[in-house]
């Protein structure tokens, strides 16, 4: 399926094709979209890691994701560059046993960073001191432009 957006089109498929999974395995920044209790969107600008056929993202407790996670696990993702963007919808499952969550940071902060020193500077000084959840979130809709 294919909807218009300025001429080009927009292609809508349960699956990612072989050049949005490249697209995704750079290292970009994405977009999280989560419902607030009141309905309204929460956008949160996050590291990411694509995991086979999942989106992995990691936060700390007491943030708005995981309270708007646990009311409700649909949640939205888009990477942009240009004119090119994924754009991945799904359910989430919540991990929060600290051991997988603070590898899954770190393995976050490692594909970001390119730095072991700069990554256990972050855990020392910050995650460690922290309750860290990983969401896994199977790729249930892509929507997707310039590929």
């Amino acid at each position: 399926m294919c909807s218009a957006r300025n001429g080009e089109a927009v292609a809508i498929r349960r699956d990612l094709t072989q050049a949005e999974r490249a697209f995704l395995r750079e290292v970009r920044f994405a977009v999280l979209g989560t419902t607030n209790e009141n309905g309204s969107a929460h956008l949160t600008v996050m590291w990411y890691d694509l995991e086979g056929d999942e989106i992995m993202f990691n936060t700390a407790r007491g943030r708005k994701k995981p309270e708007n996670l646990a009311r409700d696990p649909r949640a939205s993702l888009i990477v942009a560059d240009d004119y090119r963007f994924v754009r991945v919808e799904g359910r989430v499952r919540a991990n929060d046993d600290q051991v997988v969550a603070q590898a899954d940071i770190r393995k976050l902060a490692f594909r970001y960073y390119h730095s072991d020193e700069r990554v256990q500077r972050n855990v020392d000084a910050t995650w460690v001191k922290q309750h860290r959840i990983t969401y896994r979130m199977p790729v249930q809709r892509v929507y997707s432009s310039g590929f």
